[in-house]
């Protein structure tokens, strides 16, 4: 094999075809590809997969990805049966049909999610010392609050897909298709009452995540630190979100702001990072007993791998592959969506062209030509590389950090792998 490096022989696959019996070795280049192919059909190998890699470096990251994916997928059967649970529960017990429909909608919303954030809080009370399932009540309620803040940031951008699946107020515009009486105003109020049905049952998200958090931890004696760091997340999150909400309407119709960038960035802390990494690792740690002086070295450890996972959302949101992402890719450029590629473009010679189509409702055809404008302005570059910097530089930190345990050290570096080389 010369220089070449045979890697993991892994006991995967289901079918012994005689076909592909045989068929044991692939060759890949990356950690990129090697995720595409785990998360692809493995239906037509045979048992035993092994993979040549020429780069040693690949090698690692590859070890530490599929180490990770491996805990991943454990922990998401768990919560999944766990969130079936808690979903019949909430939909039970209601004698008014509305109600109970409405509990429906929610529970639907609450299907289909990929529970990462609940994987970390797992991997951050596991990192520490327990080895028990206590972090599932915990995980579940910060889905739930994920659940219902989907629901509201669906109403605020106008959305028509969540996680592939018609939202809340499409749904109920649906239920409600054909009027028995009335006049021709039915239209206008079908849509207000959809609208409105989505925000109660955004806000009563919440308080069943509330609700769970109080009842499975009443006993437990690091409840009031966990409360208290779940609201500080969760106030987080809004505050980003209302950063990420006036933005875009000031910057088109009040004039540029000459930090937008920063604008910008704050909101990738606030709305992302918090909520999508740093609180949920934090959570499942403080659920686990860590003190706070370790928290906030997590907290410094795992800020910019947040804002790193932002960019890659970003850049997924305007080049990504509808079918994977689940959402439009027209989305972010006909909401006026600030992004960090918006905010290079926008100071370069090409900032005109770029507000032929920005905020505007567009086909593909023009969508083409934004991303034309974002790869010659250099803004794609940029994005791309800032990128970069923030993962390395998270990576470090995760290896700086000489209170975690190597193993569990290697599962937050495959996370944040996973991160990296992600394509939805």
């Amino acid at each position: 094999m010369d220089v070449k490096k045979m890697l993991l022989e892994y006991d995967y696959i289901i079918s012994n075809s005689d076909k592909y019996k045989d068929n044991k070795i692939i060759k890949i280049k990356d950690s990129t590809e090697f995720l595409k192919w785990f998360m692809g059909d493995k239906s037509l190998f045979s048992k035993k997969i092994g993979f040549i890699i020429d780069n040693e470096g690949e090698i690692k990251k590859v070890e530490i990805l599929y180490d990770f994916l491996k805990y991943y997928l454990s922990i998401k059967d768990k919560f999944v049966l766990k969130m079936e649970d808690y979903n019949s529960l909430f939909v039970k017990g209601y004698n008014n049909r509305f109600l109970e429909e409405a509990l429906e909608q929610f529970v639907s919303s609450n299907k289909g999610g990929k529970f990462l954030r609940a994987c970390l809080i797992a991997l951050g009370y596991q990192s520490f010392g327990n080895d028990d399932d206590s972090y599932l009540p915990l995980g579940i309620a910060l889905e739930l609050f994920q659940t219902s803040i989907l629901i509201h940031d669906d109403i605020i951008d106008k959305a028509d897909k969540r996680r592939g699946m018609d939202t809340i107020p499409v749904r109920y515009q649906k239920l409600y298709s054909d009027q028995i009486k009335g006049d021709e105003s039915f239209i206008d109020k079908r849509h207000d009452i959809g609208t409105s049905m989505a925000l109660c049952l955004g806000d009563m998200g919440f308080y069943l995540a509330l609700q769970v958090i109080a009842q499975n931890y009443k006993d437990n004696e690091n409840l009031g630190r966990v409360l208290e760091y779940y609201n500080s997340v969760a106030i987080k999150t809004c505050e980003g979100e209302m950063v990420d909400v006036i933005l875009p309407f000031y910057e088109e119709f009040y004039g540029s702001e000459g930090d937008l960038e920063n604008h910008v960035m704050e909101i990738y802390k606030l709305k992302t990072a918090w909520y999508s990494v740093v609180g949920p690792y934090c959570l499942g740690a403080i659920l686990g007993g860590l003190d706070d002086d370790k928290v906030h070295k997590l907290e410094d450890a795992l800020i910019n791998l947040g804002i790193a996972f932002q960019i890659k959302d970003d850049l997924l949101g305007i080049y990504g592959d509808e079918k994977h992402i689940g959402k439009s890719v027209t989305s972010d450029v006909s909401e006026f969506k600030q992004t960090i590629l918006y905010a290079y473009a926008i100071n370069t010679e090409y900032k005109d062209e770029l507000l032929k189509y920005y905020g505007k409702e567009i086909e593909e055809d023009d969508m083409t030509k934004v991303r034309d404008i974002f790869s010659k302005s250099g803004a794609y570059d940029y994005a791309e590389k800032t990128m970069e910097r923030l993962f390395k530089e998270s990576f470090q930190a995760i290896l700086d950090l000489d209170f975690l345990d190597l193993d569990k050290k290697k599962l937050l570096l495959g996370f944040a792998e996973f991160l990296r080389v992600r394509s939805k």
